[in-house]
């Protein structure tokens, strides 16, 4: 009986969810932060790479289960990669001269995360918390070299050809959010800060005759980002046209 009890329970509660489940759609956009964490003997050959700055943005649906708990899905486009400072001097008419080299790789990823959000609040306002895993996709990678001596000088801007270099395509990361939405009539206005963390190795060192060794070379992003989300039709079980 207490066996039956708990099932009875767990389905009453599920039902509840259901009568106030609501669809919404969305979209955001924002800064993306890249910084590549790679092995130690990497990082000894090149000590001194940097965060990149992009952009990111994307599509946004999900499901509403009662006021406190979304799941949520998106479809995002950002920009990874590091970039590498590297210096130089010489002496001009007895007078020092200093150069740099600004290296860029930036690489452009498909990704979709799938989020679990807790949220706390009222009517107004909400706080929420959200995480989950994501899978992404490298489309595209650019290398860029510019010279910084008296006036910068572009040395080279090329895309690279990622199967021939020993890029992994696809990565797998984990996602953490933070953020607060505001309802305003029509929807939901939100800011969120978010941290992913890669787990794939996104590029393994080639040796030669088909042989490659791992790098331990991942992403790191944090973004921020503003957005907007919109609630689809009428929540079954309610009388207010909406999740709000």
């Amino acid at each position: 009986m207490k066996k039956i009890g708990i099932i009875l329970s767990f389905v009453l509660m599920m039902v509840g969810f259901q009568a106030k489940a609501q669809m919404y759609i969305g979209g955001k956009i924002g800064y993306a932060g890249s910084q590549t964490d790679a092995a130690n003997s990497i990082e000894n050959v090149l000590p001194d790479i940097r965060m990149l700055h992009g952009v990111t943005g994307g599509v946004i649906v999900g499901y509403g289960f009662g006021d406190h708990f979304d799941l949520q899905g998106e479809l995002n486009i950002t920009q990874k990669g590091f970039g590498i400072d590297e210096s130089t001097g010489f002496d001009l008419f007895n007078i020092p001269i200093d150069v740099g080299v600004d290296y860029r790789n930036r690489f452009t990823y498909l990704e979709l995360p799938i989020l679990a959000k807790g949220k706390i609040g009222n009517d107004k306002v909400k706080g929420y918390l959200a995480i989950g895993p994501q899978i992404g996709y490298l489309a595209k990678g650019r290398s860029k070299a510019i010279v910084n001596a008296i006036l910068p000088i572009e040395v080279f801007d090329r895309s690279l050809r990622l199967d021939n270099l020993g890029f992994n395509r696809f990565e797998f990361s984990g996602v953490a959010a933070v953020g607060v939405e505001f309802n305003v009539g029509i929807g939901n206005f939100f800011i969120e800060g978010r941290y992913a963390h890669g787990f794939t190795d996104y590029y393994e060192i080639p040796l030669g005759g088909g042989v490659q060794i791992a790098s331990k070379i991942q992403n790191r992003v944090v973004t921020g980002t503003v957005g907007m989300t919109f609630p689809i039709g009428t929540a079954r079980g309610s009388s207010r046209g909406g999740r709000f």
